[in-house]
């Protein structure tokens, strides 16, 4: 069991009894019973969400698809899982960093190659969404195919100044 799912559970059991030592104090309040339920079922909801949205708060990677990335975002750091197939990229839009692990596919895993390369040499790797072919650039907007090997280092940028601050 991870030490992560470890604090959601016994954060979990602790709100969870904490609303029946509260549902114990109503049932002898002059209340209608609706307030006595409502008000336990609540705090029991927002205390099992909380643990879960602070996964995001902390910077963990957030799960999404190659369609859910930004479109344009500098690259700052990836770790590669092979044996899972997964990736967790560290990417920059607008001086706003953000992690999500996403699918790993042989043309992430080139085009995440060919990044570690130029941040090697010193340049700045932006990845950018290529288009699907036959579609005149234009990206898969229904997300109907295959989103997986969208994703390129846009070579445009490689030899461009970071913005000053």
């Amino acid at each position: 069991m991870s030490p992560y799912l470890h604090f959601v559970l016994s954060f979990g059991a602790l709100l969870a009894l904490m609303c029946v030592i509260a549902a114990w104090l109503f049932r002898t309040a002059n209340a209608p019973l609706w307030a006595k339920i409502a008000l336990p079922v609540a705090a029991l909801a927002l205390g099992c969400y909380a643990p879960v949205a602070v996964g995001a708060i902390m910077g963990f990677p957030v799960s999404a698809g190659v369609s859910a990335l930004p479109d344009h975002a500098q690259l700052v750091a990836f770790v590669a899982h092979d044996e899972e197939g997964q990736v967790d990229l560290w990417l920059q839009t607008d001086n706003v960093p953000r992690a999500y692990e996403t699918r790993l596919t042989k043309e992430m895993k080139k085009t995440l190659r060919q990044a570690q390369d130029a941040m090697a040499r010193g340049q700045r790797a932006v990845l950018a969404k290529r288009g699907t072919p036959g579609r005149n650039g234009v990206g898969d907007r229904l997300g109907i195919g295959d989103d997986q090997g969208m994703y390129e280092l846009d070579r445009s940028a490689l030899s461009a100044l970071p913005a000053k601050m």
